[in-house]
């Protein structure tokens, strides 16, 4: 069975890797991970810290998508959306982003007006 630490670095090197996916996305943006610790103020500060959103990042053997987005809502800042980026471990699984269809609709309605002017 892994050790703590192990699954620590798994956990850091996957926000790592979703910082960098999101700064090559959106060039000139700060994308960074956000203070960690393990236990007092900083369990309520996002993954990472991002323009728009305010992610929560889990990567184990069977992500619980649910409790992360949960997660993500409770260190959410006002002014961000919350939502869950999520893998299982193993070579070829797919990584999930999810946000609630509220935020999803605000977003498409926002992104659908911009794009008809």
């Amino acid at each position: 069975m892994p050790s703590g630490a192990y699954n620590r670095k798994k956990g850091h090197d996957f926000e790592r890797l979703c910082a960098s996916q999101f700064r090559e996305a959106m060039p000139g943006a700060s994308c960074k991970r956000g203070i960690q610790s393990r236990g007092g103020a900083a369990d309520k500060v996002p993954d990472l810290q991002m323009p728009v959103f305010a992610p929560e990042c889990k990567r184990t053997a069977q992500p619980n998508i649910r409790r992360a987005y949960e997660q993500a809502t409770e260190a959410c800042p006002k002014g961000k959306i919350a939502c869950a980026i999520t893998r299982a471990n193993g070579k070829g699984q797919t990584t999930l982003f999810t946000l609630s269809m509220e935020d999803m609709l605000d977003f498409i309605s926002e992104w659908h007006e911009s794009r008809s002017k």
